[in-house]
């Protein structure tokens, strides 16, 4: 688990407090219970609409659940910012794709630093 991860934490909190499991509240969320493990845990940050999902199935704001978005810094590069909007549309297939390309090109860029 990701030890800075309090919204992790506090996800878990409240799922529990409500007396979901991560199924019934993936479910409820319209998202894979993998995605609700992986926030768990920290090792997965939601996509805008992944975490509009989360919260509407908890009944919380983005308040509630102690995430200040007015630390987020905003990155207005093109690039980025069309990078957000495919994986804000991407399928749950789509995602696991981009993602597995991102560790491939991490440990490519990690070979290169040992040089």
């Amino acid at each position: 688990m990701n030890k800075n991860n309090t919204f992790g934490k506090k996800l878990q909190h409240i799922r529990k407090s409500k007396g979901l499991t991560q199924a019934k509240l993936a479910e409820l969320a319209g998202v894979h219970e993998k995605h609700i493990s992986k926030l768990e845990l920290g090792t997965y940050m939601p996509s805008v609409i992944t975490l509009e999902k989360v919260l509407k199935a908890l009944d919380l704001t983005i308040e509630d659940a102690g995430l200040n978005l007015e630390k987020v810094s905003v990155n207005d590069n093109p690039f980025y910012i069309k990078s957000m909007q495919i994986l804000n549309s991407a399928t749950e297939s789509e995602l696991e794709f981009y993602y597995s390309l991102l560790k491939t090109a991490q440990k490519g860029a990690d070979i290169f630093k040992g040089e």
